[in-house]
């Protein structure tokens, strides 16, 4: 129940989706040095994959955050059936309505896309807001070329009317403005070309499963935008990042090693 970028890390034939899926949110965790007894706010959770990842692999306090009233009881059934009612709060709101704490780490995973450009600045101070100083934040978000449309009207008007992209330095330049340290970038532009490649051959697996539930026409749209978006990451039209940055200490510092390896090889699962 995963629906962004995965993470490849193996070219063997064996190596699928879900592997991909799963050293994605390893790697997240890893990088926001989540440990037992970590408090984790996963803004737009959707169904859960990394609050649940974090909770069961690492041990750690997750507040996880949606709109949605399904994926909120999807999430919260899937706590109940992993038995992490310790470890998970799900709560059903606005990001904006969340009351500010001192997490350790906030993780926004593909959300910030959906967030609006003339809300983007406010999103970026909740963002700061959230964290206690030298708290870690991991912004996984696409991106647009310089002169690419970034979405585009195809896809505003079938698949999201809410879709904005920028280009990553602007978003850089937002989380900055926030009082935030940017102190990592990691392209994955490659590795979601082939998750849609992979989203696309199941599609085609499944066709008539698929265009039963929601008309061949919706399928056809979905088709289309599979093929496309592919070929955008492909040709550098479209990006997809992984920001890591850090809330300063008061006096400037930020908490973290000096050597950037180490930034996220300590943290493994407990």
């Amino acid at each position: 129940m995963a629906y962004s970028c995965g993470y490849w890390t193996s070219e063997d034939p064996d190596y699928t989706p879900v592997d991909s899926q799963r050293d994605k949110l390893d790697l997240i965790c890893r990088k926001l040095a989540l440990r037992p007894g970590s408090r984790l706010l996963d803004i737009g959770c959707g169904w859960g994959s990394l609050t649940l990842h974090a909770a069961q692999e690492y041990k750690t306090q997750v507040t996880a955050v949606t709109l949605a009233a399904e994926q909120a009881a999807y999430v919260r059934a899937q706590v109940a059936e992993r038995g992490l009612e310790a470890f998970v709060e799900v709560r059903l709101c606005d990001y904006r309505d969340i009351e500010r704490g001192s997490y350790d780490a906030v993780s926004t995973i593909e959300m910030g896309e959906h967030v609006g450009d003339a809300e983007y600045p406010g999103f970026t101070e909740t963002l700061h807001a959230m964290l206690r100083p030298a708290g870690r934040v991991l912004v996984q978000q696409m991106s647009r070329g310089a002169t690419a449309p970034g979405g585009g009207a195809f896809i505003e008007s079938y698949i999201a009317p809410d879709m904005h992209m920028r280009p990553l330095g602007e978003t850089i330049s937002l989380l900055e403005g926030a009082g935030l340290e940017v102190r990592a970038v990691e392209s994955l532009r490659e590795h979601y070309g082939r998750t849609v490649g992979a989203w696309h051959a199941t599609l085609e697996e499944r066709w008539a499963e698929f265009s039963a539930l929601v008309g061949e026409e919706t399928a056809r749209v979905w088709r289309l935008y599979l093929v496309g978006g592919r070929l955008a990451f492909e040709e550098g039209r479209m990006g997809v990042d992984q920001i890591l940055a850090v809330r300063p200490l008061d006096d400037g510092g930020s908490g973290m090693p000096a050597t950037p390896h180490d930034w996220y090889e300590d943290g493994g699962p407990r």
